[in-house]
């Protein structure tokens, strides 16, 4: 297990959990156990988008992006399924998307 420098520069503090987190913010890869997670980048116009995981309708507990912006729930998009939300507008093409759960 590699060390993860906390407090300062010149103090290793090796933690399971602290390497877990810097392995998340480094690789970009969640850590075993951690919420699903995915991104869908938009075609022209796309409002249509399937969640990359199955997440519980009306439980709040789906959050959307475009772009890295929070996107509201009702105002934004809709919960079609389970599997699937549409957009009240079309998505620019080339914008990604991104899901997390709760």
């Amino acid at each position: 297990m590699a060390s993860t420098t906390f407090v300062n520069s010149q103090t290793p503090v090796v933690a399971a959990w602290l390497n877990d987190v810097n392995d998340y913010v480094y690789s970009g890869i969640p850590p075993s156990g951690s919420r699903p997670r995915g991104t869908v980048t938009a075609t022209a116009g796309q409002t249509v988008f399937t969640v990359p995981f199955t997440y519980s309708v009306g439980t709040n507990s789906l959050n959307v992006y475009i772009q890295g912006i929070k996107q509201i729930l009702t105002s934004s998009y809709a919960e079609t399924n389970s599997t699937t939300v549409t957009f009240t507008e079309g998505v620019p093409v080339g914008c990604v998307v991104e899901f997390d759960s709760l």
